[in-house]
């Protein structure tokens, strides 16, 4: 019951506080250059409240052997600075990577030893109102708390995004698929939040097709007529197929008729097949700005989305933080190219042994600096790598002192595309157990290889060894995603594999796995250095 009454009350007080967009863009970029020149004083609150007096944290049982106090990280940053402090505390063991945080290993740091679960990292000043899940769908994928205060501080970098690339009040719809899938609805309530709500909500994933509880059923319907009532609507999700992205292509179209401008925030995959649908209907996209996010924007996506005569945005973001980054206006030689919103987020590269791949990656490690983060986070890793460098900018993001640069950013631990991601624990059971266990060989006759073909669209190539003899192409692969969606099978796996085989991006391929350097067979070929010719079987 207090979780309803905190949820009228919290739609009630979001919808009041509901800005014009001008107003909403103007708020930001003083809140944002006030929290920069804040940044470590905020930083050292979070941490005294959230961590030191906070016996449950289990930053504890990593600072307490170092014998590191509040007072030593005070001074630290205060001399040396947030980035230098975390570096210091990464060399004396305290971080998590993202096997650690999501509890599918123990913590081993010298001479101590334990097991986390995600839920200890929640943040404690948080009032839940609802719950989403992440994209990676590992067990239920990562639960996410929401408060109406988190949208509102996340809601101003919407505005400030939009108002930097000219499309503030532009026409917004959306293409993510349905609740408890985290990026529809907490884009739908942000948007609507600065004045500027989505006027179309099209999923890729038929609701009729996934089985959720009564009481998330309901809670969302319940979200829906709160909102309507306190003068605050939200479209409605839509079902529009990952195959049917004409109709995606048709509305902006129509938005373009009468706005120099529209928005479409979708996959960056998603992107690239509207595109795709336009210019085989011979439909005018030009001026449509593709906020693009779940998956990389590679050079070949943005030559694709750019030849319809629209734009793409790189826009990157985590469950546990919200969108963190963004692209600018500003021409730059990379195609994810985004600014780092650094007064809430502090990131440092960690030397890190991606596993079941013979390949060293500079981890991301994540920091939170302010309370409203669902998550709080002291160097903690997601399973993203990339390039970080500081690069001043003449961009809005540059005005407010947002010079820390991500680029070239990927996944070390997951299968991605079409804006879903599994992640390794998964596939490799898959690979290495079941798929020999039912259609023979070894755990080493089978790999999947993910690259994208010519249009930018993402494809898996599950290869099959020729050593296994005949086997039924089309079995092979809708066995590999009834597998991945037995590994988690409620919320977000169900709609990623409903997406994957729409998409038909899993292909099967009759060749010798792809060997390291070294001669080694991964479960997932990571570093591509051939394409072998694919023969497409879509799973049904």
């Amino acid at each position: 019951m207090g979780k309803y009454i905190r949820l009228i009350k919290g739609v009630r007080k979001f919808a009041r506080e509901k800005m014009r967009p001008e107003e909403a863009a103007a708020t930001a970029r003083k809140i944002l250059k006030k929290r920069m020149e804040a940044r470590e004083d905020n930083f050292l609150s979070l941490l005294e409240k959230g961590i030191f007096q906070h016996p449950a944290s289990p930053y504890l049982k990593l600072l307490k052997p170092r014998k590191i106090t509040y007072l030593d990280l005070k001074t630290w940053v205060m001399t040396k600075g947030i980035e230098a402090t975390l570096r210091t505390l990464e060399s004396e063991g305290v971080y998590f990577n993202v096997e650690e945080f999501k509890g599918r290993v123990p913590v081993k740091r010298k001479g101590v030893e334990f097991r986390c679960d995600p839920r200890m990292f929640d943040n404690p000043f948080l009032s839940c109102v609802y719950e989403v899940r992440s994209g990676a769908t590992r067990s239920e994928g990562t639960r996410i708390r929401i408060d109406f205060d988190y949208l509102h501080q996340r809601s101003l970098y919407d505005a400030l995004l939009l108002d930097i690339h000219g499309c503030l009040k532009a026409p917004v719809a959306n293409w993510f698929p349905v609740f408890p899938g985290a990026p529809g609805i907490n884009s739908s309530l942000r948007f609507a939040h600065i004045g500027n709500p989505v006027r179309r909500w099209f999923s890729q994933v038929d609701e009729n097709k996934l089985t959720i509880g009564l009481k998330r059923k309901w809670g969302k319907k319940f979200l829906f007529a709160l909102s309507r009532l306190y003068g605050c609507p939200l479209a409605e999700a839509e079902y529009v197929s990952l195959n049917d992205a004409r109709t995606v292509a048709e509305w902006a179209a129509r938005m373009l008729e009468s706005n120099p401008q529209c928005v479409v925030y979708t996959f960056a995959a998603s992107a690239v097949r509207v595109c795709i649908a336009a210019s085989e209907a011979g439909l005018n996209i030009k001026g449509t700005k593709f906020l693009v996010t779940g998956e990389p924007l590679t050079p070949q996506k943005k030559r694709e989305i750019e030849s319809a005569g629209a734009s793409a945005v790189s826009v990157y973001g985590i469950s546990e933080a919200g969108v963190i980054a963004a692209g600018c206006n500003v021409p730059h030689s990379h195609s994810d190219h985004c600014h780092l919103y650094q007064d809430t987020t502090a990131i440092i590269p960690h030397n890190l042994n991606v596993p079941n791949c013979e390949t060293t990656v500079g981890s991301y490690l994540f920091t939170s600096l302010l309370s409203e983060s669902p998550k709080l986070l002291l160097n903690v890793g997601m399973g993203d790598f990339g390039d970080i460098r500081m690069q001043t900018c003449s961009c809005g993001f540059g005005e407010v002192g947002f010079e820390t640069c991500l680029s070239s950013i990927r996944s070390y631990e997951k299968l991605t595309g079409e804006g879903v991601t599994f992640v390794d624990t998964d596939f490799v059971w898959i690979i290495e157990k079941k798929l020999p266990e039912i259609f023979g060989g070894r755990s080493t006759d089978y790999q999947v290889v993910e690259q994208e073909d010519g249009n930018g669209i993402p494809q898996l190539r599950l290869v099959v060894s020729p050593r296994i003899g005949n086997v039924n192409e089309s079995e092979v692969v809708k066995t590999f995603i009834k597998l991945l969606k037995r590994a988690e099978d409620r919320g977000w796996a169900q709609s990623g594999t409903e997406m994957w085989k729409q998409s038909g991006i899993v292909r099967m391929v009759r060749d010798f796995p792809v060997s390291t350097s070294s001669g080694k067979v991964m479960s997932f070929h990571l570093m591509k250095s051939r394409e072998p010719k694919a023969t497409a079987i879509q799973a049904a």
